[in-house]
């Protein structure tokens, strides 16, 4: 049987500020009403059934990944949850030893969560042909044939055609995976016809990556085989070391077919990969937000504000202007925003890990200002759900309800607040925020204390387990 793995929990930090840690890309819409992990599970449909895809992602994704895909009937316990991200082959090797527990013959299709793909139809025969390649032992990348000389990409060189007796597949054997190129490589491997770009698109037999990952990654095959459920994956990932699945085993294996891609693809790992999907004006700018260009040329502009971005005379750069933070960059160096987020890191900046909007798994708040002393937030509590009961040692809280009703447990007293309506929460007395409609609550919370970190939390009952 066919099984869908999709791997869901990068950082996407070459995407910041619009990607942050605690809110990767593979949860955000960048294009359409669909985000790229919704895409990514309704591309699979007709391929896959729902209760054969599984998603594999870090523990504090969890919920998010929940929410995003419970429309689509995937199972919880299809979730497969790391503790700490190991790169891609021990992701992968998880899902692997999980899945043949209960399927020896189970072919897996390995899919990132955050590509964007044009015409499902073909995404969907691609993938087909794939399988019945992998069927045959192989272990089968999609290549894909590449539009310009990109140094953003890996490639992989081909050699003959494979022999897959039955499989009406199109594929080539791999002779060789190589990395990011510098940009004369890069020309040349444009115009030779044996080059594609790696897509990280993989199909195959679990038994054979499996046999796979015994033979070249032995030291994490031995971890692998101390996992036989989901509660043992704790104890064993500790002893495991993070590698990706093209050094550990694309980069070594006899069995690596190529199977081209006949779709649009792109993994958005940059802003420039965008320039290629927004519509551009005559003079080659994109304006994915409320933009006044005067005299500006190969500009990108996006946006999750609600400013004006205005621009003069200025060429080939990239803004991606959010609430809390704005990125201003030169086109051709989109790849390098990586570094920055790792400078934030070591300032130990927040804005590399959240957005001044926050999701949680009950809703989301908003800090709207913030001084000595004091915090204002906007809380968005969805429908039947409710905060843990908890206290807080450093601050108190003023509520005022904007919409909705709140079930507002203070102390021992248990009140319905209603909209125009407030509460005040004292410091040190166990509270607890309900929405027991089925329409949002919102709830401006003015925060006063010494000190108002989200770590000031007790908590003694949580519907989330936190």
């Amino acid at each position: 049987m066919n099984y869908a793995v999709i791997l869901a929990g990068g950082v996407g930090s070459r995407f910041w500020p619009f990607s942050r840690e605690l809110e990767p890309k593979q949860f955000m819409k960048v294009i359409g009403e669909t985000s790229l992990l919704q895409s990514t599970v309704q591309r699979l449909k007709g391929v896959v059934d729902p209760k054969q895809t599984f998603i594999i992602t870090n523990n504090i994704y969890f919920y998010e990944v929940k929410a995003q895909v419970v429309k689509f009937r995937i199972p919880d316990k299809n979730i497969i949850l790391e503790p700490q991200g190991k790169n891609t082959a021990p992701a992968i090797g998880l899902c692997a030893k999980l899945i043949s527990r209960f399927d020896k013959n189970a072919v897996l299709i390995v899919l990132p969560s955050d590509h964007y793909i044009k015409n499902d139809q073909n995404f969907k025969l691609t993938i087909k042909k794939a399988v019945a390649c992998a069927k045959s032992d192989h272990l089968v990348t999609i290549g894909i044939k590449p539009s310009a000389p990109s140094t953003g990409y890996g490639y992989i060189k081909t050699g003959a055609r494979c022999s897959v007796l039955g499989s009406g597949c199109l594929a080539y054997k791999a002779e060789k995976f190589l990395e990011k190129p510098s940009l004369g490589n890069a020309k040349k491997y444009f115009k030779d016809k044996h080059f594609y770009w790696n897509s990280g698109m993989f199909i195959w037999k679990a038994s054979v990556f499996l046999d796979e990952v015994k033979k070249y990654l032995p030291s994490l095959y031995i971890n692998l085989q101390k996992i036989n459920s989901v509660s043992d994956i704790p104890e064993a990932w500790k002893k495991i070391k993070p590698i990706s699945v093209d050094y550990g085993i694309m980069e070594h294996s006899k069995r690596i077919a190529l199977v081209p891609a006949n779709f649009y693809w792109t993994d958005l790992g940059s802003w420039d990969a965008l320039s290629e999907i927004f519509p551009k004006d005559k003079k080659g700018n994109i304006a994915g937000a409320d933009t006044l260009n005067l005299g500006s040329q190969g500009v990108c502009v996006f946006s999750r504000g609600n400013r004006l971005v205005s621009t003069l005379g200025v060429k080939d750069i990239v803004i991606a202007d959010t609430p809390d933070a704005l990125l201003v960059c030169d086109r051709f160096k989109t790849q390098e925003v990586k570094k920055l987020v790792g400078m934030m890191k070591v300032l130990n900046r927040k804005e590399r890990l959240v957005h001044l909007t926050e999701r949680r798994p009950w809703g989301s708040f908003t800090v709207l200002q913030e001084g000595i002393g004091f915090k204002i937030k906007l809380i968005e509590i969805s429908p039947r759900k409710r905060l843990s009961l908890q206290r807080h040692k450093n601050r108190a809280e003023h509520w005022v309800v904007v919409s909705g009703v709140a079930k507002v447990t203070s102390g021992r007293d248990v009140s319905l607040v209603r909209s125009n309506e407030s509460i005040y929460i004292s410091k040190g007395k166990k509270h607890r925020l309900e929405n027991t409609l089925n329409q949002p609550l919102r709830i401006v919370e003015v925060q006063t204390g010494n000190y108002l970190g989200e770590d000031d939390i007790e908590r003694f009952e949580d519907d989330f387990k936190r």
